[in-house]
């Protein structure tokens, strides 16, 4: 593992908040490009990410600060980080994608319209911050014989699934089906409603490769709520889906038909 990539003078580069950067300057690159293809100004959607992106930082701090509330009870001076570790992705896709949609509302702008254009390269960025907790040497899974298998410097000497490379490839995969469907999604929103749905199968399915606590029916909180996201997202989909054919089947709404 290497959590430190390399220091200048008593400034210490780290691999966790390497990948974070990298994520923000990617997602920055690529959809200044792509704006234009929503009738969207690419300085706006700067402001987007770095509102965004914020957000999602702080909101990832605090759920996870929730989630071990036991221990940072009893040390609360290390509430407050620096160096990009102890997140949750479910705070920050929540937080970010809330202030997202005031930042929206005070630029006059479709809110679905920039999900849509962000949902690819937001996955995208968590491929580089599982990449990033690789390097660190964090999240690691449970022990393994499989050939693939490797140790965790930070926790022991034991083989153990590399589960943040799953991740990160499964996120990668999600990005690709992103791009594609983006030119054949059927409603305005559908993209990132479809990044909620697939986030939620890729982090129920990784968790069986983690050490987490189980919570419920031998399920940790991450696939529980992993399983509601996905459930809920499908039905949007459906129900949106259907009313869209009722309103394309309305006897006024046809073509030709009198009014």
């Amino acid at each position: 593992m290497y959590p430190e990539l390399f220091s200048i003078g008593n400034l210490t580069i780290y691999s966790y908040g390497m990948m974070i950067a990298l994520a923000i300057i990617v997602t920055v690159i690529s959809i200044s490009r792509e704006a234009p293809k929503e009738n969207l100004i690419s300085d706006h959607i700067l402001e987007a990410v770095i509102a965004a992106a914020f957000a999602g930082m702080i909101g990832a701090r605090l759920l996870y600060v929730m989630l071990n509330w036991s221990y940072f009870s009893a040390n609360p001076m290390e509430i407050i980080f620096a160096q990009f570790a102890g997140l949750s992705f479910f705070g920050g896709l929540f937080l970010g994608t809330f202030v997202l949609y005031i930042w929206s509302a005070w630029r006059k702008i479709g809110f679905l319209r920039i999900t849509d254009l962000l949902a690819p390269y937001l996955i995208l960025g968590y491929a580089f911050g599982r990449i990033g907790c690789f390097l660190n040497g964090c999240c690691y899974g449970q022990p393994s014989d499989l050939p693939w298998a490797l140790p965790i410097s930070m926790a022991d000497d034991v083989l153990r699934h590399p589960v943040q490379l799953y991740a990160a490839l499964g996120a990668i995969v999600i990005f690709i089906i992103l791009k594609m469907l983006r030119s054949r999604r059927p409603f305005v929103g559908f993209i990132m409603i479809a990044l909620f749905a697939l986030y939620g199968i890729l982090r129920f399915t990784t968790e069986f490769f983690r050490l987490e606590e189980q919570v419920l029916l031998g399920l940790t909180f991450a696939q529980v709520f992993s399983l509601a996201l996905t459930l809920f997202s499908v039905i949007i989909i459906i129900t949106i889906n259907r009313l869209q054919r009722r309103i394309s089947r309305a006897p006024g709404l046809k073509k030709g038909a009198k009014r």
